[in-house]
């Protein structure tokens, strides 16, 4: 059926979902572990990531939480797009605009279109989807993109993250 489309079929290559550890600090905690774990994005990207066969470095887009703007900066690092603090310098250098490197967000992410709760991930993956078909208009990712990389995250510290590659 895939074949039979018009444009290139994307194949969905993971979906993994974590929960937040015990003493991981999030939006409803009463206190903070004196030892500080990883949040659930952290564990969700890398099976993601593990399980597609590829690493951050082989994305061509990606899609991020950004319910508002600190999200989206917490994220890149979790993700492995870049270390913790590196993120000021990602964004002065364009990586993350549309002829960038890395463009996150191409679609405006939750800051621009809202977030219907529960349908945010799925506005993520179709709008990967649409970048790897090369059907995105205005908004479409120059060169050939072949990878697409989905995190989303809800409190109490649940992510679920996708690798998408046509």
């Amino acid at each position: 059926k895939a074949k039979q489309l018009p444009y290139p079929s994307v194949e969905l290559r993971s979906v993994e979902f974590r929960t937040r550890k015990f003493g991981t600090f999030e939006v409803f905690s009463p206190w903070l572990a004196e030892d500080i774990t990883q949040g659930a994005t952290v564990h969700a990207a890398k099976a993601a990531f593990e399980s597609a066969g590829i690493g951050p470095e082989d994305i061509d887009v990606a899609q991020l939480q950004d319910t508002e703007a600190g999200a989206e900066l917490m994220h890149l690092a979790e993700c492995g797009f870049c270390e913790h603090g590196e993120q000021g310098d990602l964004i002065m250098s364009g990586a993350l605009e549309i002829g960038g490197k890395l463009p996150v967000n191409t679609d405006g992410g939750c800051i621009a279109n809202g977030e219907p709760i529960g349908a945010s991930g799925l506005r993520q993956v179709i709008e990967c989807a649409v970048q790897l078909q090369g059907r995105a208009g205005d908004r479409q990712v120059p060169g050939d993109p072949r990878t697409a990389f989905t995190q989303v995250y809800g409190a109490p510290g649940l992510s679920t993250c996708t690798v998408l590659a046509r």
